[in-house]
């Protein structure tokens, strides 16, 4: 009743209708007899006023579809067959034209609906095509696993238009046994409590974890296999197998209403959205075991340094130091030097200063003990001194409460921020260099700004490598083994504000 009300409603049923009217009127009140004085065109009124019926026919066809069209051609046989019985001159006639306008009525209308199936069929294809896109858009932000399977989920839950959006996602464990719950969104506790682990071959999701299908079910609460959701109200289940190069990595399982038909076409969309998602499952796995043989390799790295460093400050300073006391003790002793040999003491005591100065510059910056016992602030004091003692006037300013970080965090933090103040020192030709701290609840916020001559910036980071600009490539590549997001401001002679935004 409700559709028949809006088609009621609608502008075009009107139009149909008075078509109609205008048809009828002449069919019944026109003259009988040729509608031209010419032998060469033999119609009469009345088969021109049959042909006319197909006008509200196309046009009933073209507003409300396959069945409005055949309606009217019903509606408009009905009215044409009175005439045909009972006031017609030449019924054998007008009963053929009647069936012949009939047939090519049914032609038109099966033609007009073949049209505009194919319409809607490029149309959802479009559509669907812009859906697989905008979820491939969504994996490729870089974020980790569990973050890019929750935005994931949720792209996918509004390309489905759900109207509650319900839905979940799980993965593959290590050795194939049993799915695990990684992603959720609009589920139930109840669900929540039962969902942690899913073997496979029970429920929808395990079976299709075997099959490697899509698997849509329309009456779900129906399906012998649906035991392990505790859902109650009547709904479609659609899981969706997330898979890359073949190899089952996980299921994706949302919900939609009963009444909601999926078609092959939607079962093809929801089957490549399903790869798109396991492929950006497993170059996320790669990324984490990267950023694992990363940190690895970092840890192996900062472990020699410290062990170099110690070594510079345990024996090649306390080395120097030694012979630097000799020298003072043979200068001042009482058997006779000339000035010549005093003058070289001196200028030997001046340069053993001067080396001890270096090592110790260049141990600090191997692994300075200062990070390892008071933290990452005091350390970033220390590298803001050697710039002074270079002529640059610095600030340190701190905003926020002070805390100390994992250890891990803070080296990469302080190499980040050592490598930003290098290149102040080789290439900005600045005067002034200012860092700002800010602490906040979850995150640490770092910029390093100059007064130099700055440069022209790239249009991506990853061109850093082609301009030989390493420094701020490195800096790129900690933060995102922070996962956090790294930002260089410049132009040529307004300096250079670099900015580390990192996750504590």
């Amino acid at each position: 009743m409700d559709k028949v009300r809006e088609t009621v409603k609608s502008r075009y049923f009107w139009v149909v209708v008075v078509m109609m009217l205008i048809c009828t009127v002449f069919h019944y009140f026109s003259p009988q007899g040729l509608l031209l004085p010419d032998d060469r065109f033999p119609l009469t009124r009345q088969a021109v006023v049959r042909i006319i019926f197909l006008l509200p026919v196309s046009a009933a066809a073209f507003a409300f579809g396959r069945t409005g069209g055949l309606v009217t051609l019903a509606l408009s046989v009905v009215i044409m067959l009175p005439r045909v019985f009972w006031f017609s001159v030449q019924p054998v006639d007008a009963l053929f034209e009647t069936i012949g306008v009939a047939v090519v009525g049914y032609i038109l209308v099966w033609m007009i609906d073949i049209q505009d199936r194919e319409k809607k069929l490029r149309q959802k294809a479009v559509e669907e095509l812009e859906a697989v896109n905008a979820v491939a858009l969504t994996l490729t932000q870089p974020y980790d696993l569990d973050a890019m399977l929750d935005r994931a989920l949720g792209r996918v839950l509004e390309v489905v238009g759900s109207l509650e959006p319900r839905g979940a996602i799980f993965l593959l464990d290590p050795w194939g046994h049993t799915l695990q719950l990684r992603a959720h969104q609009g589920v139930s506790p109840a669900f929540l409590e039962v969902a942690q682990q899913v073997p496979l071959g029970e429920c929808l999701c395990g079976t299709t974890a075997e099959s490697g299908e899509v698997l849509v079910v329309h009456n779900a609460l129906e399906h012998p296999k649906h035991t392990r959701c505790p859902e109650s109200e009547p709904h479609s289940h659609v899981c969706v197998p997330l898979k890359s190069k073949d190899r089952l990595l996980g299921v994706m399982d949302f919900y939609l209403h009963s009444n909601d038909s999926v078609d092959a076409i939607d079962q093809q969309m929801y089957a490549a959205i399903g790869r798109q998602v396991g492929v950006a499952v497993e170059n996320a796995r790669l990324c984490e075991n990267l950023r694992f043989y990363v940190r690895q390799v970092t840890r192996a790295q900062e472990d020699e340094r410290r062990r170099i460093a110690r070594e510079l400050h345990d024996d090649t300073v306390q080395g120097l130091i030694d012979l630097s006391r000799r020298l003072d003790q043979l200068a001042s002793s009482d058997d006779g030097f000339s000035e010549t040999s005093l003058e070289r003491l001196e200028n030997l005591q001046d340069r053993i200063g001067e080396i001890l100065h270096g090592v110790r510059r260049y141990s600090r910056d191997l692994r300075p003990s200062v990070l390892d016992d008071l933290g990452l602030l005091p350390a970033v004091e220390g590298l803001l001194a050697d710039l002074r003692d270079d002529g640059l006037a610095t600030s340190l300013e701190i905003v926020g409460e002070k805390r100390r970080f994992a250890p891990d965090i803070e080296l990469e933090l302080y190499r980040s921020i050592q490598e930003a103040l290098n290149n102040v020192r080789r290439h900005a030709q600045a005067t002034e260099v200012s860092i700002t701290v800010q602490f906040f609840e979850k995150r640490v916020r770092i910029t390093v700004q100059d007064n130099g001559r700055g440069f022209e910036l790239l249009g991506s980071t990853g061109d850093f490598v082609l301009a030989g600009k390493f420094g701020l490539l490195g800096m790129e590549e900690r933060a995102q083994l922070l996962r956090g997001q790294f930002k260089v401001l410049t132009s040529k002679g307004q300096g250079t504000i670099v900015v580390l935004d990192v996750p504590v």
